[in-house]
């Protein structure tokens, strides 16, 4: 493979993992699902601020996101943080780069950053102000690849460290880490209290995820999840259902079917008169005429078996009318009749979730 000339005015962050990061790493061995694996935009929970930051307006969120995690033979990770090309890298790019890497759920040998221009190496062990292990610019990747290779490959990785890193935390549960990583599984809906038949039978996709605890030692279970349809999808995401933040009682997954462990999340949404919402019962959108506010309740409850936590799903959609004034319920007759179906939706099913 040839690195061919890239016009960089032309280039954003994405463009630069595509276009530059996504084939460096096919040229070093690295495929998705491969014992030599490669994850993307794996969100990533910081139970407080993290290290190395200066200003508090400019610390981590709650939850960040490592643009790609490397796995040399299913067990050494590296880290690579993309930048667009028309930002220089910075120490606070660098620090990013870093708490990817130094997280508990990822615990990376080795961080990269670029931004298109700079490919730079550092070693996570180090402090994020040592100088990087190297640092190779886009025009030298065809003379000097076999230095990123040198030091990157899976072979090399896997050599230069042999041994993992300890984990000295509390497992999630028999067999896992402190930190569990969700790497797929469903959600399967089986029934609903308004006998919607588009939901029977409808299976989403969990796509990631994590579980881990909280600064309290509860658990908290991060879930990625993608519907079959995309106007399913788009109203998921307008509810916040797509990606959930569930906590549990509970300091360790459950393995007695007797007492499994719960995980739960209530939350609101608020719709603004005109904005389009997705009528389940028509599969079609509607404009709203007035305000409404919709909460959502989501639980599960399961057993860790094997490294599958598994159990039943349970979700309710409740909308609140009760603010609406009179004269526009009156004016709006169809309307009403559609949420007054809707003012409680009760979707009943099961899940499994693949944990590593």
């Amino acid at each position: 493979m040839t690195f061919e000339p890239i016009n960089f005015e032309q280039l954003n962050e994405t463009d630069v993992r595509e276009e530059i990061l996504a084939p460096l790493l096919r040229q070093l061995g690295y495929r998705s699902g491969t014992i030599n694996n490669v994850i993307r935009e794996q969100s990533l929970l910081y139970s407080k601020i993290f290290l190395g930051r200066k200003d508090p307006k400019k610390d981590p969120e709650l939850r960040g996101k490592a643009d790609y995690i490397c796995e040399a033979d299913g067990k050494v990770r590296w880290t690579i943080e993309a930048k667009s090309p028309a930002i220089k890298i910075t120490t606070d790019g660098i620090e990013q780069a870093y708490s990817y890497s130094n997280h508990p759920e990822v615990r990376a040998v080795y961080f990269c950053i670029s931004n298109g221009h700079e490919f730079r190496v550092y070693q996570t062990n180090l402090s994020p102000q040592s100088a990087p292990l190297l640092s190779i610019s886009y025009e030298e990747f065809n003379e000097k690849f076999y230095v990123i290779e040198n030091l990157l490959s899976p072979a090399a990785i896997c050599r230069n460290w042999p041994t993992q890193t300890v984990d000295f935390g509390k497992p999630i549960g028999p067999g896992l880490r402190s930190v569990a990583r969700i790497t797929g599984g469903y959600i399967h809906y089986v029934s609903n209290t308004l006998d919607l038949a588009p939901l029977k039978g409808l299976t989403d996709a969990i796509t990631g995820g994590a579980v881990e605890r909280n600064e309290n030692g509860q658990l908290v279970a991060f879930i990625e999840i993608r519907s079959p349809y995309a106007q399913l999808q788009r109203f998921n995401e307008r509810l916040g259902l797509s990606r959930l933040e569930l906590i549990s009682s509970d300091t360790a997954i459950s393995i007695d079917r007797n007492k499994p462990t719960v995980f739960s999340l209530s939350q609101r949404t608020h719709f603004s008169a005109g904005e389009k919402l997705f009528n389940l019962q028509t599969w079609s959108e509607i404009t709203l005429p007035f305000n409404i506010v919709c909460d959502a309740t989501t639980s599960g409850q399961g057993i860790l078996v094997g490294q599958n936590f598994k159990g039943a799903f349970r979700q309710k959609l409740r909308t609140d009318f009760s603010n609406i004034p009179r004269v526009l319920v009156n004016s709006a007759p169809n309307i009403q009749s559609i949420f007054d179906r809707l003012k409680c939706l009760e979707v009943i099913g099961d899940f499994e979730a693949h944990l590593a």
